[in-house]
């Protein structure tokens, strides 16, 4: 493995564990062993180190979103893939990917010029994926853009309020109702 390699994945490790606001290179740079000219060095730019821990995280967390899918049953409605789908989102490996996902949204909400694109970049994979969800469950072609975004968008304020808020049950029963709407 290479040193930037090295770096990402304890970057990562670090970030799931402190959060993503407020990094600073170099206390980061200090928890990993390094300076913060190393990070420099290897990455070119905080914007850049985050960028790489950003896809990792994304990529770790969609092979895990898989083996999920291939163990469970397969999903017969758009509903019941909605329902596979949130028990994923909300499992025990998946708290600090989604975190690190909302302080994105947070970031690129914040200062768009500098974070949009990282954050589309852990968007796009899942909305292409929805896309072909939906689609492969008959949905009208038209159709298959708009509820896409209406999953991802909805899921996305559902894992918001399932983390900030003091009752999970609660959240969960909104899913399974926006799961029996959508059928």
């Amino acid at each position: 493995m290479d040193r930037r390699t090295e770096l990402t994945e304890k970057a990562l490790d670090h970030v799931l564990s402190n959060g993503l606001i407020g990094l600073s290179l170099r206390p980061l740079a200090a928890a990993l062993g390094t300076s913060d000219r190393m990070l420099i060095y290897h990455f070119g730019s905080k914007d850049e180190l985050i960028a790489d821990v950003v896809a990792l995280v994304n990529q770790r967390f969609a092979a895990s979103f898989a083996s999920m899918a291939e163990a469970a049953a397969p999903a017969r409605s758009v509903g019941e893939f909605v329902r596979h789908a949130w028990r994923a989102l909300t499992g025990a490996d998946a708290t600090g990917p989604i975190r690190l996902y909302l302080e994105m949204c947070v970031l690129a909400l914040n200062e768009p010029d500098r974070w949009s694109a990282a954050l589309r970049q852990i968007r796009d994979p899942w909305l292409g994926m929805l896309r072909d969800t939906v689609s492969g469950f008959g949905t009208p072609e038209a159709q298959v853009p708009v509820l896409a975004d209406l999953i991802l968008d909805t899921l996305d304020g559902l894992l918001l309020s399932r983390l900030v808020g003091t009752d999970p049950a609660r959240t969960d029963a909104a899913v399974d109702a926006f799961a029996d709407l959508l059928g």
